[in-house]
């Protein structure tokens, strides 16, 4: 196995699984083991200055002769949905186009994952089945490390100064809370937290959560007639009366959904979590007025129970911001066009610790990673993708 898929496997052996319920920061103590690891990589290539704050956040910086300060950035933590412990990565040769097996019976198949098709003839790296990979972003943080490790060997090549700055908490809308931009000086900076190598992303989902809190009327149900309201049943009721064609399943490219992430309850009392995505700012405004409304309606109908409805913004769309330093993307385009990648202008159907950063002065748009099926057992690794994208990178901070 190749040096930089060895790095990679060792990062996502790691278990840092963010937690949205903590109210801390890093929401885990584990994010911090793979920056202490990181710390040391990067000390040992060259970096310095390497080190890791109070809140987990890890910065450097390589010097250079050329006249830019580029920033590189990748996020920590892996996501809430699948288990990121006691990951088992397993190499999948020159994929056929088949189903590749997994454990406990899963396989996974392209006629559900087209985007597999993509890949025929190239390595990849799966899960076992029973945990995420985790590409999602330590695929960015290999990627920028073995970009590093490049000029650590290679002194004599010119480059601008590098700012690296790897994250916490991205995977809860946290990443850049306490993120230090003094600290990380730079001019401008590329999140390496995608997916398709080819694709320059500048824009992202407006993103809101929404938390609703109800209160029943709880008495003993053989006594309940005219009297019992079952909080979980409410709960139930408002859910189904969301619009049910938009959801993430109904939803692609430019389209925005409501998404249940959570939903508990009991006749006292019930919790939903709904996270609300839009491109638009009319269109996440829209999906928050039809979910207080049925919150509304709800109570309207049962005005004995109590209903409460938190909105919280999460992120917004970075295009407005990355627009303003067209010169950023172009620098992006003629590192892939040097690589023999024509580049696709994308969106993300999410977000990146680069949208807050771009609104902040950071103009900081987002490129490939080469892993795919995020936040889940399916998730996997082109190889031979991953190792063009150090290339790109190598190529950004010399141009």
């Amino acid at each position: 196995m190749q040096d930089s898929l060895k790095r990679f496997v060792r990062y996502v052996r790691i278990n840092t699984q963010s937690d949205d319920t903590t109210g801390v920061t890093p929401s885990t103590e584990c994010q911090k083991n793979l920056g202490r690891l990181l710390v040391e990589e990067l000390l040992s290539l060259g970096l310095e200055d390497a080190h890791m704050d109070e809140w987990g956040n890890v910065y450097a910086h390589l010097e250079g002769t050329l006249g830019l300060k580029i920033g590189l950035n990748a996020h920590m933590d892996t996501a809430l949905e699948v288990s990121g412990e006691n990951v088992k990565p397993c190499l999948v040769r020159e994929y056929k186009g088949g189903p590749i097996k997994l454990a406990n019976g899963l396989e996974m198949n392209p006629k559900t994952f087209p985007s597999l098709l993509k890949h025929v003839g190239h390595d990849l790296i799966v899960t076992d089945g029973n945990t995420l990979l985790g590409g999602d972003d330590k695929a960015g943080i290999a990627i920028i490390m073995q970009a590093l490790e490049f000029y650590h060997e290679h002194p004599e090549v010119e480059h601008h100064t590098i700012c690296v700055a790897f994250t916490v908490d991205e995977e809860i809308g946290e990443g850049t809370k306490h993120f230090n931009y003094e600290e990380m000086g730079a001019d401008f900076a590329y999140t390496i937290d995608g997916a398709d190598i080819d694709r320059i992303e500048c824009e992202n989902f407006n993103a809101k959560s929404v938390t609703i809190k109800i209160n029943g009327v709880s008495v003993h149900p053989g006594e309940g007639k005219g009297k019992l309201i079952n909080a979980g049943k409410v709960a139930s009721e408002l859910v189904a009366s969301l619009p049910g064609d938009e959801t993430p399943f109904d939803s692609e490219y430019d389209q925005g959904f409501w998404h249940l992430t959570e939903m508990s309850g009991s006749p006292d009392n019930a919790v939903i979590h709904i996270i609300v995505r839009d491109f638009e700012i009319e269109g996440i405004e829209r999906r928050i007025e039809y979910i207080q409304s049925a919150a509304n309606l709800v109570k309207e109908k049962y005005p004995q129970i109590e209903v409460e409805v938190e909105v919280k913004h999460q992120y917004e769309n970075m295009k407005q911001y990355v627009l303003r330093k067209p010169e950023v993307i172009e620098h992006a385009k003629s590192a892939l066009r040097n690589n023999g990648i024509e580049p696709v202008m994308g969106l993300i159907r999410g977000g990146t610790d680069g949208a807050t950063m771009s609104k902040f002065g950071l103009v900081t748009p987002n490129l490939g990673n080469a892993s795919f099926n995020h936040h889940g057992r399916f998730e996997y690794l082109d190889v031979q993708d991953y190792e063009k994208m150090i290339d790109v990178v190598v190529d950004i901070l010399r141009i």
